[in-house]
């Protein structure tokens, strides 16, 4: 009788939906909190856990995102991290990665949670101008997100991650070499860099509609992209991922498990899971989200079944964003297809476009491919 194969571990994420204010560019599921409001979030946080940990399945990433997760106090992210733990088989080697601003940070809270397990702390500097972090709508100032930076180090942070946003309005290319300048003068061991888009219901779109320019045009942000690519590059991050730099052994593995396609399960408002070809999605307001549990009904706003043709081909959207793109051949044994059919003719013209590049049984976004990612998804998903 041939053993059965274990389940891959799982991803966990779980949503903070809270924050001091929302930015203007902001389209994720976020607000400040209402007063009361937290404690009562987080017992449904607990009540969502047991419901969907039952059965205590491995899991190896946990990631806390928001949101800005540590307008929390450390305190309830640490009772948090212990719920999650005793629901279920957290590996000794997880990777345990808590998302943050930099005026959302102090000494005593980056100590309180290394302590506490989390091992990797992303922190939201967006960039290291005041005019430009003044035109995105940040509470901080430049000063103040270098000294989070160093503060995580000084707390014994050893997997420091930066996020960046380009394309802001009126930056310039010279401020944006600079900001990836200074940024690599401190060293953090992940940077993401993403391009500024303007999201339905944020403040950038309004000001849009009323015909205000928000962005810098897509020829200066190609110029960004091309330009964060030799900056980093140069400085020994490699690229992993369209937004994504890192050294060697310090890319983000939660992240990962949704490029290649792996299952993760989200806890909180709003939070999506995919697990075994089912994927769903939560209710996203905290109030009705907290409200279900707390009658002990599943928050779950939709539930989809994807046939083993969609998994595969939002499978293959998803490798192709990351350096090493697509392996045809494993593609299709995993889903039971033949890949190099289905697929030939839209990557033939990929190709043509000058969008992808072919290596054996393996294709690859070009550089131009991965600053039009979108364009590369819409063709193949059509």
């Amino acid at each position: 009788m041939q053993a059965a194969v274990p389940a891959p571990p799982l991803g966990i994420y779980v949503h903070l939906p809270f924050c001091t204010g929302k930015c203007p560019y902001c389209g994720f599921n976020s607000r400040p909190a209402r007063e009361g409001e937290v404690e009562g979030y987080v017992a449904a946080l607990e009540d969502e856990a047991r419901l969907r940990l039952d059965g205590g399945p491995v899991v190896d990433t946990i990631y806390f995102g928001g949101g800005t997760p540590t307008t929390v106090a450390a305190s309830t992210l640490t009772h948090l991290l212990r719920a999650l733990e005793a629901r279920a088989a957290v590996a000794a080697e997880a990777e345990v990665t808590v998302e943050a601003n930099p005026e959302s940070l102090s000494p005593d809270a980056l100590a309180e949670l290394r302590d506490a397990g989390f091992n990797r702390i992303s922190i939201g500097a967006q960039s290291f101008d005041d005019a430009v972090l003044a035109a995105l709508g940040r509470r901080h100032d430049a000063a103040r997100a270098v000294a989070a930076i160093e503060q995580a180090r000084a707390a014994g942070w050893a997997n420091v991650s930066v996020d960046l946003i380009y394309g802001a309005p009126g930056q310039s290319q010279e401020q944006w070499r600079a900001t990836l300048e200074r940024v690599t003068d401190l060293g953090p061991d992940h940077i993401s860099a993403y391009c500024l888009t303007v999201e339905p219901g944020t403040e950038f779109q309004r000001r849009e509609a009323a015909g205000d320019t928000v962005g810098v045009g897509e020829d200066a942000e190609l110029e960004m992209y091309s330009t964060a690519r030799q900056v980093l590059g140069a400085a020994g991050y490699e690229q992993y991922e369209i937004s994504n730099f890192a050294p060697p052994g310090t890319r983000c593995r939660h992240n990962l498990k949704y490029w290649h396609g792996d299952d993760y399960i989200g806890l909180g408002a709003g939070a999506h899971s995919s697990l075994a070809g089912v994927r769903w999605a939560n209710v996203s307001a905290p109030e009705q989200y907290a409200a279900l549990l707390a009658r002990n009904i599943p928050p779950v706003i939709y539930v989809e079944r994807l046939s083993e043709r969609r998994r595969m081909d939002e499978e293959l959207v998803l490798e192709l964003r990351t350096a090493e793109g697509a392996c045809l051949a494993r593609l299709g044994q995993r889903h039971g297809r033949d890949a190099h059919r289905e697929y030939r003719s839209r990557i033939q013209a990929l190709v043509g476009a000058g969008l992808a590049l072919i290596h054996g049984s393996r294709v690859a976004l070009s550089e131009r491919g991965m600053a039009l990612a979108n364009e590369v998804a819409i063709r193949i998903m059509a």
